[in-house]
């Protein structure tokens, strides 16, 4: 019996969409193997070729839905940059607008010129974050591990916090326990750690709330916890802020969009310290945020491990 079409395959429309449906030459195989004789005047043949079409029609259906989704993503993702760009940008260019205007007092050129400093490191900020992101993902970043103690280090990190906290009406409060060894981390991936989740803490609290920032050991590993009682994240959304490109939705959570990348970066650097990374939140209670870096690693062990996981991304 010849099976020609099978073979050679066909154009098709299904709902108005063309497609060329690939030869299928496994068939015969897959039904003599089950004992089916491959006879396409067979009934149980014909129902089974039936079946088979429409599985795979599904399959065109669902991949068309996905490129879709990835499609919107995309310009998602772009739209979003392009908005943590532009506000940085048009401070910028709004200072010197006005610096460059004849007459402008040095006091008021000083002020402004700082404002535009901040405007640049926060521009200078997300890319870094951007680039990161990708080479995190392939194990092409190299990580700088160090000995250091995290005290200073800490409180280092959140003293720009302290304008923010002022002018929000937030207090910030750093807990470090006593006797805690040094850590063996790469020094600004933790900072910028501490950074992303910290503002995140502010973005979802209110005037008179309170961010807790504290560091303690626990079974063998720092233990790291940013906690906050702001307005909090609905359950959800809870096991999707952790995911790539993810941005909580809602009314509330218009205002505190973002490239969707922070908390994504947040996980990738402190896997990569051998580290895991959980949040709990409830609505109008607040968050709170636990990550854990193991204790008594080298930059030795930080590298194989880096290593590792990278052999284990390219499979």
């Amino acid at each position: 019996m010849k099976n020609i079409s099978l073979y050679s395959g066909r154009f098709s429309v299904i709902e108005g969409v063309g497609y060329f449906i690939l030869p299928m030459p496994w068939i015969p195989d897959l039904l003599r193997g089950h004992g089916i004789p491959y006879d396409v005047s067979n009934l149980t043949v014909k129902i089974l070729l039936s079946v088979m079409m429409l599985i795979f029609i599904a399959l065109l259906r669902d991949v068309r839905r996905k490129i879709n989704s990835l499609d919107v993503l995309k310009q998602d993702l772009a739209m979003a940059a392009i908005h943590d760009l532009k506000g940085p940008l048009t401070s910028i260019v709004g200072v010197l607008s006005v610096i460059s205007e004849p007459g402008t007092d040095p006091l008021t050129k000083e002020g402004l010129l700082r404002m535009a400093v901040k405007s640049s490191q926060s521009m200078v900020k997300l890319i870094h974050t951007l680039v990161d992101t990708e080479r995190m993902e392939t194990a092409k970043m190299i990580l700088q591990p160090e000995e250091f103690d995290l005290r200073p280090h800490i409180t280092e990190c959140l003293a720009p916090f302290k304008t923010l906290s002022a002018d929000m009406g937030v207090k910030l409060e750093l807990l470090v326990a006593d006797g805690l060894p040094a850590i063996c981390a790469d020094k600004d991936l933790l900072g910028r750690i501490y950074e992303n989740l910290v503002m995140n803490a502010f973005k979802y609290s209110r005037r008179g709330g309170k961010i807790w920032v504290s560091v303690r050991a626990l079974e063998g590993s720092f233990c790291f916890e940013i906690k906050d009682i702001g307005s909090g994240i609905s359950s959800e959304f809870i096991d999707k802020v952790f995911e790539k490109y993810y941005r909580v939705e809602g009314r509330e959570q218009d205002s505190r969009k973002g490239s969707g990348l922070g908390l994504y970066f947040c996980r990738l650097a402190i896997e990569a310290h051998g580290g895991t990374i959980s949040i709990k939140s409830k609505i109008n209670e607040g968050t709170r945020v636990l990550f854990m870096i193991p204790q008594g690693l080298n930059a030795d062990a930080i590298k194989r491990s880096r290593s590792a996981r990278g052999t284990l991304a390219s499979i």
